[in-house]
């Protein structure tokens, strides 16, 4: 079972240029990526890629503050196999 995004909240808007990302442990996951973007297709991470990791949280800053749609995509690596969730969110 992969991860979940908690927080923030899918579809909340940001309260800054910096925010810290958690989400659940998923079942049988050994590694997490996170990505941020303005466009989940062309520019699934032109603001932020997190390398794989192990916790289940970052902090990320640099975040706009201009109104647009974030889309954060969250990785999920099981039995060799990334699965992706994707979430929007609004920049402040």
């Amino acid at each position: 079972m992969p991860a979940v995004l908690t927080s923030p909240t899918p579809g909340s808007t940001f309260g800054g240029s910096g925010v810290t990302f958690s989400w659940t442990a998923g079942i049988g996951v050994t590694e997490y990526s996170l990505e941020l973007g303005t466009n989940p297709l062309s520019n699934p991470g032109n603001i932020y890629v997190s390398p794989a990791i192990t916790t289940t949280s970052v902090a990320v800053t640099g975040l706009p503050v201009n109104g647009e749609t974030v889309y954060a995509t969250l990785k999920s690596l099981i039995n060799g196999v990334w699965d992706s969730r994707t979430y929007t969110y609004t920049a402040q």
